[in-house]
């Protein structure tokens, strides 16, 4: 029974991480990392990339384990295995490791660049520190307040590229500001998707999410105008359509899986659209966000982040 309660344990800390999340943080701010240096025409050390990959694991998972404690109400209507509300970990050990994790985030974001240099990054340290207070607010302050509060975690995904670019090149901040700009842009559109699945719990839970304010029609009309956004800035990093002279970090095949990830986010919000306005079955419709705006735009977005990464090799 010990090693059953143990290996229990271990299966609701993997889950409480998130792997999928884990892998799309660390993998996007490697490979901005491995593209800016391609660009700038340096090699980043072992160091370097043991702390591009750790410091967002760190900082991902700390908002993460405090997100599940804010969202315990909305997950016992929503989600009820998940393991704070099933009771398998206490909120109070959930919370703390998080704090731990996030500190722990911004440290060794200062650090990453120390055994080439000898000094602090301190532009990536700040930034880190930014993403953890964003993230903070967001948990405890921001989705009880609409689309200022999907705002705010797209914030933290489009700083993925752009933490990955500042945390080895403090001296460059452009370097993938445009595609930290139309991942802004898209995963805002993401997470109202998100909360339009999670309407019934987010209502109950007290959460003034943008389909709680404005219902789930009118606010996944919201998100398409974000989805739509995304389409004209990605190419930016790769093809300066506007003149604006921002560096062309990527090639042909950056933009093949930026059309790709363009297409699936139109696709997604089509099959789910279509499923909202044909029944009122809240299980079918949440069923429906859960496979195409969770499982299937995280797939596709992975599949934009190999792209990136074979343009390493290209």
């Amino acid at each position: 029974m010990e090693d059953m309660g143990l290996g229990t344990l271990a299966i609701a800390w993997i889950r409480m991480i998130r792997p999928p999340i884990l892998f799309l943080c660390c993998f996007g701010a490697l490979v901005s990392a491995l593209n800016c240096a391609l660009f700038m025409g340096t090699t980043l050390s072992y160091y370097q990339i043991f702390l591009v990959i750790l410091t967002p694991a760190f900082l991902s998972t700390g908002t993460m384990f405090h997100n599940d404690i804010t969202d315990l109400e909305s997950d016992k209507i929503n989600r009820p295995k998940k393991p704070v509300p099933a009771g398998i970990l206490r909120k109070k050990t959930v919370y703390y490791t998080g704090l731990v994790l996030m500190i722990s985030s911004i440290f060794l974001g200062s650090l990453i660049n120390y055994e080439n240099t000898r000094a602090l990054n301190w532009e990536c340290g700040l930034f880190t520190f930014i993403l953890v207070i964003i993230g903070l607010y967001y948990n405890y302050y921001g989705k009880y307040h609409g689309l200022v509060g999907h705002m705010a975690v797209a914030f933290g995904v489009g700083a993925i590229p752009y933490w990955g670019g500042l945390a080895v090149f403090p001296n460059q901040p452009l370097l993938m500001l445009p595609l930290a700009v139309a991942i802004f842009f898209q995963e805002t559109g993401r997470e109202i998707m998100v909360c339009a699945g999670d309407l019934v719990g987010d209502l109950k839970a007290g959460f003034k999410t943008t389909p709680v304010r404005h219902g789930r029609k009118r606010s996944m009309q919201i998100a398409l105008f974000f989805y739509l956004l995304f389409i004209p800035i990605f190419p930016l990093s790769a093809w300066d359509w506007a003149g604006i002279h921002m560096p062309k970090i990527f090639g042909v095949i950056y933009l093949i899986g930026g059309a790709i990830l363009a297409a699936s986010l139109l696709l997604t919000w089509l099959l789910t659209y279509r499923v909202v306005i044909s029944t009122n079955d809240e299980k079918k419709i949440w069923k429906s966000f859960e496979r195409y705006e969770r499982t299937g735009t995280r797939a596709m977005i992975i599949i934009f982040q190999i792209s990136m990464l074979l343009e390493v090799f290209y």
